[in-house]
Order: C-alpha cells, then sequence, then structure tokens
C-alpha cells in the first residue's frame, strides 16, 4: 500500500492536497524477530488537525465557511482527477486544516488510476467509509472513480452544513436514502 501511496503522490503538486517531503529506507530491529528494511515517508506537517474534528468540536460551520471548504475539496479533486487519480476513501477525516485553515486531502492508500487498472475508465475494488460510498459501491458494480469521490464530496458537504450525515449508507435498505433516491427530498427533512 505504501508504494501506491508514494507513487500518487509523488505525481501531486496542489495546494489542497498533502505534498510529499521525502522517502526514505532503513532498517528495523527486532530482538525477537530480526532486522528489516523498511520505508519511510515524510508529509508535509498540518498542524490544524481534521476537518471531522473541526465540525465535530466546533459545531456546523456557516453557509460561507462550507462553501469555502467545499471549493477547496473541488480544486483538489479536479487537479488529482486532471492527473488521473481517484481517492476512493473521501471523508472528514481524510480532509486536514493547516494552521491557517486551508483544507489539504491526505491518505491515498485506497487512490487508484481514474482509467482503471484495466483502461476501461471503471474501478471494481469494493472499498471505502460506508457512509460516503456511491451507491454503485454498496450494490458490488463498476464505479467511475471521479464520480465517487464526487458522490463523497456532496456526503461531505452535507455533513459540515448539518453536522450530521445524510443517511446510514447510500443503498436501497437505508430509510433515509430511499427517500432521497426516489426524488422524495420533502420527507427526508
Amino acid at each position: 500500500m505504501i508504494d501506491t501511496e508514494v507513487g500518487t503522490l509523488a505525481r501531486l503538486n496542489h495546494h489542497n492536497i498533502v505534498r510529499l517531503v521525502e522517502v526514505s529506507k532503513g532498517m528495523q530491529s527486532n530482538p525477537k524477530k530480526g532486522s528489516k528494511e523498511v520505508r519511510f515517508i515524510a508529509l508535509e506537517l498540518i498542524g490544524g488537525g481534521e476537518l471531522f474534528d473541526f465540525v465535530a468540536l466546533g459545531g456546523r460551520l456557516s453557509e460561507a465557511q462550507a462553501r469555502y471548504y467545499y471549493k477547496s475539496i473541488i480544486d483538489g479533486l479536479s487537479y488529482m482527477h486532471s492527473q488521473g487519480i481517484a481517492h476512493r476513501d473521501l471523508k472528514p477525516e481524510n480532509l486536514l486544516l493547516d494552521k491557517e485553515f486551508v483544507l489539504k486531502i491526505t491518505d491515498f492508500g485506497f487512490a487508484a488510476p481514474i482509467r482503471g487498472r484495466d483502461g476501461s475508465g471503471l474501478l471494481q475494488t469494493q472499498l471505502g467509509t460506508a457512509s460516503y460510498m456511491a451507491p454503485e459501491i454498496h450494490l458490488g458494480k463498476e464505479y467511475e472513480g471521479a464520480r465517487v469521490d464526487l458522490f463523497a464530496s456532496a456526503i461531505i458537504l452535507f455533513v459540515i452544513l448539518t453536522q450530521r450525515p445524510p443517511f446510514t449508507s447510500a443503498n436501497p435498505q437505508d430509510p433515509h436514502y430511499r427517500l432521497i433516491a426516489a426524488g422524495r427530498a420533502e420527507l427526508f427533512w
């Protein structure tokens, strides 16, 4: 997984994406298991915490604040997608704030080529965080990386405005999701 993340981060250079500072190798010693070679990655220091904690502890964001952070998410995603990368695990816990409250997308452990491993433009691996996953992932279907990232970003927008998720998961068994999918948002509220 670390090779994927390093390879992805090495290709990205955007102010809303965590910056890879250095990759190095070293030896790790264990008295019982001996020594083994390990790789270390150093990322830029982002000391402001997670967007999740910012909202959970500070309350829901104003519309202006939410618009600012959502634009930052979309700018970072747009750049990533233009570089051929889908994140696939976008959630408030993977959005960090630096000391000046600039949003940084992080945790590229599930990142994949936007064109898919076979070049078809579709991804197949069922992964991510359930409450931010698009319906096609829950249903076990192939999916487009950019679309599932955008779906997750919309869930994040809802969370930062309301301080709660719109539904448990985007699947037909969830009653709140069913209302939204059926165009019955008036009953949702």
